[in-house]
């Protein structure tokens, strides 16, 4: 018989109970909880979220009103660095970190001067999950979009 050391199994451990609260999954918005302000609101918004060795790939899948239909994945290393960013809309520089063990903040700085702040924050109801996204302009035009998500 093989005796495992203490010091593996902990870490493997904590990796399973943090995967156990982590909002992995496929996320759409719960019209009722949601707000969408200085914009139009998408025909379809969808939120998908997977596990990554070095965090998690965060995917906005989006159909406009007009139909136009993006798709932007990135991997959120969660260490505030800013790194090289690139989606149908922004080209520039990205950084994640954990304000707390409830909340996730996506920053993205546009090279055209344009900024969007993306706020995740986990429920104590676990098929729920809240985006906020505030957009800031080059012109000085403010939007801001509050979304419940509910897990699919």
């Amino acid at each position: 018989m093989r005796i495992v050391p203490l010091m593996r199994i902990v870490p493997l451990m904590l990796v399973a109970a943090c995967s156990a609260q982590a909002p992995f999954g496929t996320w759409k918005p719960n019209a009722s909880g949601s707000t969408f302000s200085g914009g139009t609101q998408p025909k379809s918004f969808i939120v998908r979220i997977e596990p990554h060795p070095k965090g998690e790939v965060f995917t906005l899948d989006r159909t406009e009103a007009d139909g136009r239909t993006t798709s932007s994945s990135t991997i959120l290393y969660f260490d505030g660095a800013a790194r090289d960013f690139q989606d149908f809309d922004c080209t520039g520089t990205q950084s994640s970190r954990r304000l707390d063990s409830q909340t996730v903040e996506i920053l993205r700085q546009c090279s055209a001067g344009e900024a969007i702040r993306l706020v995740r924050r986990t429920s104590t109801n676990q098929n729920e999950l809240v985006l906020e996204i505030t957009e800031t302009h080059t012109d000085g035009r403010r939007s801001e979009r509050r979304l419940v998500l509910s897990k699919q």
